[in-house]
């Protein structure tokens, strides 16, 4: 949701529609395990229809809840979504004259897409977690596809495919000075967020909620950048035919005539630096990003 822009709602639409199907199979659930109770007088359900035949989905849940929730989808949700993607659609026709899509998403420490059509990434974002349940697949790859089209994006085309919108970089082992617990810190997808759903600049502990120390994070980053960097550099070269590691210095081939290629990418390297810019922005990381900017200058 936090990758959505604020222009238009996207968020509160998005908030809605997942908060809607979750409320909407909560209360079916409740009333279906009434229904089976021991005791309770025996209800006869509505038959299946040819939109809630049964997927194989999870086995684990009851027959009515399953239908029920094929049955929301296919009904009241698809009803909604549409009109929810129509008003997106108008509101952000009417403000690009003032600003450019692109400039509607907001810049998080994991942002790496380049984003530029919130209805289109609106219906993306939805489809991908009512996907989740997997009664409901087929019926939400229908509602997809008929969204799509609303938004003039081909079903199979690369626009339509979901990618994660955020980026991953894990810092190991950070330990709660005030606590001592110890935990895995994801610093682009664990960050603090306010009620508003802005993204705060510090990061909090999941046990005792105090602070995390930034500037210990930040040299821990900044150690983080310099082995990177270490690695990139005396890597070694590997085969692109044979994928054997080369051995001696001067040969310009593999002995099996096959080129010798870098077996941790420039681009892999440079998107992961571009990471490491971004949380530095975000945070306010000073030292970090002028360590960032000399290895950038000194490995144009």
């Amino acid at each position: 949701m936090q990758y959505l822009p604020q222009t238009a709602s996207c968020q509160k639409y998005f908030l809605m529609v997942i908060s809607a199907y979750i409320a909407a199979v909560y209360h079916s659930m409740k009333q279906e395990l009434r229904r089976n109770a021991p005791g309770a007088t025996p209800i006869k359900r509505r038959g299946a229809t040819q939109v809630s035949q049964q997927p194989t989905g999870d086995v684990s849940a009851l027959p009515g809840m399953i239908t029920f929730s094929q049955e929301y989808v296919s009904s009241e949700l698809t009803h909604n979504f549409f009109t929810i993607t129509q008003k997106i659609q108008k509101k952000v026709s009417s403000t690009r004259s003032v600003t450019l899509p692109s400039e509607m998403f907001p810049v998080l420490p994991g942002s790496h897409l380049p984003l530029n059509n919130p209805a289109l990434e609106f219906i993306k974002y939805v489809c991908q977690v009512l996907s989740l349940d997997a009664n409901i697949v087929n019926q939400v790859n229908k509602l997809k596809r008929d969204l799509l089209r609303l938004v003039d994006v081909g079903e199979f085309s690369e626009d339509a495919q979901f990618h994660d919108p955020c980026k991953s970089y894990i810092l190991p082992e950070v330990i709660c000075h005030h606590c001592n617990f110890c935990r895995d810190l994801d610093l682009c997808k664990d960050p603090a967020v306010s009620q508003d759903g802005s993204v705060l600049p510090q990061w909090f502990c999941s046990n005792c909620q105090a602070q995390y120390d930034t500037e210990s994070i930040e040299m821990a980053l900044v150690e983080a950048l310099q082995k990177k960097l270490m690695s990139y550099t005396l890597q070694d070269l590997e085969c692109s035919k044979c994928k054997g590691v080369k051995e001696a210095n001067m040969p310009l081939y593999c002995s099996c005539a096959g080129d010798f290629n870098l077996s941790f990418t420039t681009k892999s390297f440079t998107e992961q630096v571009e990471v490491f810019r971004n949380i530095a922005a975000h945070y306010n990381m000073n030292f970090l990003l002028e360590n960032i900017d000399w290895v950038l200058s000194m490995n144009a």
